[in-house]
């Protein structure tokens, strides 16, 4: 595992020194946007979907340096995405900093003059903004393969289509619907429903990461070659893994590690596996509860602590666990397409680290 994260600490490396090009600081003012736009990139990050476009690229035996843009590109397209998000969720941490609504609400109530509500909504519309600036770079960053890079300009084109009609509108579907399902009756709800919306959340941008770095490597637009198959249907598994390890770590993990709020999801009522297989053992007395305190965004913190340990005690945690464990065994089997190489045996040990991850 330590080579895997030696070897995830190069490519951000890689990619943060793309971003920190000084050309990029001067399209974005005033300085206050400028900082909300940059703010996110210049904190602690895994990088893991660059990562993936990266080895998909290697592993098909095409030029990691080619496809950096993209993988550049993507970790932007992600960065906006987790702006919204955050903005959605009404959270103020996001990699150990202020999230962007709330870095911004603070810039309007210190610097700008403005009192605590006009503050706030400042900070909302700021945080909007930036996260639309941050689109609009993501697609001028795929942009650079072709024209930065030498890839051909029909297969960035192609990517980029893909991402900007496919990708964005399912990743915007399993979004509404993760918060249409906080205000949804549970009873209402399977397994599968909450598992797609999951996988719409975030396995689709792990399937384009790997489509794309596996297109940008062969130099091709065939998104139907074996190899470009294999490796989306491989990355497209692992990605509902990470989100269903992700679910576990925002209700077990540590606010240090991993720089955002835990209990959030309790209060903010997401329908998670976890809560769905708790509920589904829970006695009458114990399911009353959850659901006094599931969406209850005034909830204490006992009163928080209480339920979560109630669904570690139901069995939520661990058949979400082993859960994320049968995706990664329906992922593993794809990567027999592949040849033998160092970045398909980076890819394996990135499978692993998924749901072994504590961060």
């Amino acid at each position: 595992m330590s080579d895997l994260m030696q070897e995830l600490s190069a490519r951000e490396r890689l990619v943060t020194h793309y971003f920190d090009q000084p050309r990029f600081k001067e399209w974005f003012s005033p300085a206050d946007l400028r900082e909300a736009v940059f703010a996110y990139l210049h904190r602690g990050a895994k990088r893991l979907r660059p990562a993936v476009l990266l080895w998909s690229c290697g592993a098909v035996g095409g030029d990691e340096d080619a496809a950096l843009p993209a993988a550049a590109g993507v970790e932007m397209f992600h960065t906006w995405t987790l702006v919204h998000d955050d903005l959605i969720d009404n959270d103020d941490l996001r990699r150990g900093g202020p999230t962007v609504h709330k870095l911004a609400a603070d810039y309007a109530l210190e610097k700008l003059g403005y009192d605590k509500e006009r503050s706030k909504e400042y900070g909302r519309n700021i945080a909007v903004l930036t996260g639309d600036s941050q689109h609009g770079w993501t697609t001028s960053l795929f942009c650079e393969c072709a024209t930065r890079r030498g890839v051909d300009a029909k297969v960035m084109i192609d990517i980029i289509y893909h991402l900007e009609s496919y990708v964005v509108n399912t990743l915007i579907e399993g979004e509404t619907l993760d918060v249409q399902y906080s205000r949804t009756p549970i009873e209402s709800l399977t397994m599968d429903d909450i598992v797609y919306m999951l996988w719409m959340k975030t396995g689709v941008l792990y399937e384009f990461s790997a489509r794309a770095g596996a297109m940008i490597g062969l130099g091709s637009s065939n998104a139907e070659h074996p190899y470009v198959l294999a490796l989306s249907k491989f990355a497209s598994q692992c990605g509902t893994a990470f989100q269903l390890q992700d679910d576990v770590l925002g209700l077990m993990g540590k606010e240090a590690q991993l720089g955002k709020p835990i209990g959030s999801d309790v209060r903010e009522g997401k329908k998670t596996t976890v809560v769905f297989f708790a509920l589904k053992a829970a006695t009458a007395e114990e399911r009353r509860f959850l659901l006094s305190v599931l969406g209850d965004r005034d909830a204490s913190d006992s009163d928080v602590q209480k339920a979560t340990e109630l669904m570690v005690s139901l069995g939520g945690v661990k058949k979400t666990t082993d859960l994320a464990l049968s995706h990664i065994h329906q992922a593993l089997p794809q990567l027999d397409a592949m040849p033998d190489s160092p970045y398909k045996s980076l890819l394996e040990s990135w499978a692993h680290f998924m749901i072994n991850r504590e961060f």
